[in-house]
């Protein structure tokens, strides 16, 4: 919970972040860039290759 010290709001970093970067963050971060890659190497042997 955020405090007021002389007239100053004071959070930790988490409560400033408003969030966790946690596991499941992380999870969904590597899946998407690994799905993007596919797309885009599809995309790539599908269009470019001869």
């Amino acid at each position: 919970m955020p405090t007021k010290e002389n007239g100053h709001i004071v959070e930790t970093a988490v409560e400033a972040r408003a969030g966790f970067r946690d596991r499941p963050v992380a999870v969904v971060l590597v899946v998407s860039t690994a799905c993007v890659v596919v797309a885009f190497a599809a995309v790539y042997f599908g269009f470019f290759s001869s």
